[in-house]
């Protein structure tokens, strides 16, 4: 019972929400071509699913930013625990890594452009570099949180460098790890968008930046619907894997 009015709680300000814009656009043609309607937005969205268009793209935005997601949150996290190994070259790098992680991923677009195409991979690269500095803080900052105790213990019974990495490093690490998932969830997806936004044929960006030329409202909505959606689904993904963690770490460190 509780979970349902939690749920109606969470409802309530987006029906009221919707409500307000149908009646504020209804009778008026100005402000439906400026802003649309939800009844619009849900017909353009139901017409697009059923003619194939908005899935194709949408699946083509999904593997850019998934795989983007995947190889950001692997390499980062790979860099994050040697990083962890060799304590010297993290004392020389963090500042580097910092002021990378500083520049805005809209200003390296036009590089991306010249070093791998127009094509899908330069939007996996641009996903990739939206999320891999995020996954090297996490993945070093959970090492470094290991309790000092258990750090001994492994140092007192003579434990190598694997057998610390893979039964007291990693396991300590992995909420780190999932919380770089739930992060770069979102970020990986705004990724493949620019890469979209900025040069494309297809994806959720290139549907929205084609009905912006056409002051498609309505279709502009519907794709960022889209994209939400896809966000979303990468969180439950996350979710999932933070839910099963214990399983994960237990199959990795046999």
């Amino acid at each position: 019972m509780k979970k349902i009015k939690n749920l109606l709680y969470q409802i309530i300000p987006l029906v009221a929400f919707l409500s307000l814009w149908e009646l504020f656009t209804m009778n008026s043609p100005r402000n439906t071509f400026l802003f649309s309607r939800p009844s619009k937005v849900i017909a353009k969205l139901i017409e697009k699913i059923s003619d194939g268009e908005l899935i194709h793209h949408f699946g083509v935005t999904a593997f850019e930013a998934f795989a983007g997601l995947v190889l950001g949150v692997l390499v980062g996290s790979i860099i994050g625990f040697l990083l962890l190994y060799f304590p010297k070259v993290s004392k020389i790098s963090k500042y580097y890594v910092i002021a990378l992680s500083s520049i805005p991923i809209f200003a390296i677009a036009p590089m991306m452009i010249i070093w791998f195409g127009i094509g899908i991979k330069m939007k996996v690269a641009m996903a990739f570099f939206s999320t891999v500095f995020v996954a090297i803080f996490q993945a070093y900052q959970g090492g470094q949180n290991i309790n000092k105790r258990d750090a001994e213990f492994f140092k007192l019974n003579g434990a190598s460098d694997k057998q610390r990495f893979w039964k007291l490093t990693f396991p300590s690490s992995i909420d780190w790890l999932i919380q770089s998932l739930k992060l770069n969830s979102g970020l990986a997806v705004l990724g493949a968008f620019i890469g979209e936004f900025i040069a494309s044929d297809k994806g959720l960006g290139f549907i929205i930046i084609r009905a912006s030329g056409l002051y498609d409202v309505s279709y502009v909505l519907a794709a960022t619907i889209c994209i939400i959606i896809l966000t979303l689904i990468f969180n439950l993904g996350a979710t999932f894997i933070e839910k099963n963690k214990l399983k994960i770490i237990r199959r990795i460190s046999v």
